[in-house]
């Protein structure tokens, strides 16, 4: 069999579409079995291996958590800006759907399921990790603010 040599950028990026396909493939299962994207984000942020309720509101925490998050699934590269300042965090980034398109076709599904599944990521947190989120889906940037209490 002939198979071409793969190069470290090539890998990179069929590691990023396959975690991209396993977590849209995923939702699109969760869906047809009846669990709305919201939810089904929902539950994969509680059946994690990080106890929510400990990170307790730990702002740098949480921004290493979802830093990886958003790099490793999505490729944002220098496009993801973090900061913190007065006790908020704030992430600005491209959106999600446009970095998950071809998955997104792939699978058949819609960006608006891919927000809903974000919203669900951020809802387990809000309940169960002392803090608030508050997410903005714009056309050309998406914006996630987190605050503790």
């Amino acid at each position: 069999m002939n198979l071409p040599e793969l190069s470290i950028d090539d890998l990179a990026r069929l590691r990023l579409q396959e975690c991209q396909g396993t977590l849209i493939g995923g939702l699109k299962v969760a869906c047809g079995l009846g669990i709305s994207a919201e939810e089904f984000g929902f539950r994969m942020m509680m059946e994690q291996g990080i106890n929510w309720s400990r990170v307790g509101g730990d702002l740098e925490r949480i921004a290493r958590i979802f830093y990886e998050h958003y790099q490793v699934t999505y490729g944002f590269g220098g496009a993801l800006q973090v900061s913190t300042e007065n006790g908020t965090l704030c992430f600005q980034m491209p959106p999600v759907e446009a970095a998950a398109a071809g998955q997104l076709a792939h699978w058949q599904m819609p960006a608006a399921a891919l927000q809903d599944m974000n919203r669900g990521f951020w809802r387990a947190l809000t309940e169960n990790a002392g803090i608030t989120a508050q997410l903005e889906f714009g056309p050309d940037r998406h914006v996630v603010t987190v605050r503790r209490g």
